[in-house]
Order: structure tokens, then C-alpha cells, then sequence
């Protein structure tokens, strides 16, 4: 079988392919690719939401709730 092919290199085999330019995208197939990028950024988008709703979920928060009112930690501070 190698005898048949000559002498073809795997070079020239993708250059047989990329000899000439591809025809230019119908609107049709231009909207269809705008519309299916739109889905996929809009699905990643939300899969990292949920991502980070998640990770957000398991922080202790009770914690976090005084530092982040800024409510007093002693009561000495609450005198006037």
C-alpha cells in the first residue's frame, strides 16, 4: 500500500485542503452561530453561578455577621 501513495508527504496533504479560502457563511448560518454562542455563554454563565452559590453556601456566614454589620464585639463598646 505504501507504493501506491508515492511520494506524499502528510505536509502536502493538508495543503491540498487549505489551497483554497471557504466560502463565505449564508445569514442564515451566521444568525445560527450567533444564537448557539449566545446559548453557550449563557449556560457556562450560569454553571459558574451555581458554582459559586454553592462554594458561598458553606462558608459559616453566622460568623461573618457581626464583622460585616459592623455591630460592636464588647459591651463596653456600646457605652456611650
Amino acid at each position: 500500500m505504501a507504493e501506491e501513495e508515492g511520494n506524499v508527504n502528510e505536509e502536502d496533504v493538508f495543503l491540498a485542503f487549505a489551497q483554497h479560502p471557504s466560502p463565505p457563511r449564508g445569514p442564515v448560518r451566521w444568525f445560527l452561530d450567533k444564537v448557539f454562542f449566545t446559548f453557550l455563554m449563557l449556560t457556562l454563565l450560569l454553571l459558574m453561578l451555581e458554582a459559586i452559590c454553592r462554594l458561598l453556601w458553606l462558608l459559616p456566614w453566622e460568623q461573618f455577621g457581626d464583622w460585616l454589620l459592623g455591630t460592636p464585639w464588647k459591651e463596653e463598646e456600646l457605652e456611650l
